[in-house]
């Protein structure tokens, strides 16, 4: 068993915390123009949180001070963090599908994505390329699992076909980043999946 770096336990415990912005779209906002606003309204916000943190001098030194710890090499040399790209696949996500779709999506990012990470650190079996199997079956069995149980109206093959994709489409060592690839490819699978079943 491997021991997981302080940095990436807390990226994943945030991640896995960020299922309640698919949460509340699905038990408490239910309005898809309104989410859309929020959550494009905070990429913007996220956008403009990232050119500050690499033009100004003094914004970065207190951006890094409250977030240098979770940092990535790529992230510290000036590329767009993780939560960034959460927030415009968020936002793309949920422009696309409709409610159950994108609530399903957007969960088998945050919380299949997170637990494949950290199955695949502490249990690393058959590993592909920087990725493992062990993790992304985890992560396909305990995403699947919790959106199945929150589900409204999907069917069970549906979700099931979605995490499958979700958590295949993961594996692969794609250079875009996942926070976009996730949520988008799984939606659009169970679209056509809802469709034709």
């Amino acid at each position: 068993m491997i021991k997981i770096p302080k940095n990436e336990i807390s990226r994943k415990v945030i991640h896995i915390l960020s299922s309640v912005m698919p949460l509340s779209y699905l038990w408490f906002i239910e309005d898809k123009s309104l989410m859309v606003y929020i959550l494009v309204g905070m990429s913007l916000l996220a956008l403009v949180i990232e050119y500050l943190r690499n033009s100004w001098t003094l914004f970065s030194r207190l951006f890094n001070a409250l977030f240098y710890y979770m940092l990535r090499e790529h992230e510290l040399k000036g590329k767009l963090t993780g939560a960034t790209w959460l927030l415009i696949g968020w936002s793309i996500t949920v422009i696309l599908f409709n409610i159950p779709i994108a609530v399903a999506a957007l969960l088998f990012l945050s919380i299949g994505d997170s637990f494949a990470a950290l199955g695949g650190k502490l249990f690393p079996k058959v590993i592909i390329g920087n990725k493992t199997l062990s993790g992304t079956l985890c992560g396909l069995l305990i995403s699947f699992t919790f959106v199945l149980m929150i589900n409204q109206s999907l069917l069970p093959i549906v979700i099931l076909i979605g995490a499958i994709a979700a958590m295949g489409i993961e594996l692969i060592p794609l250079r875009i980043n996942d926070n976009l690839t996730i949520p988008i490819f799984s939606g659009s699978v169970m679209m056509v999946a809802d469709r034709l079943l």
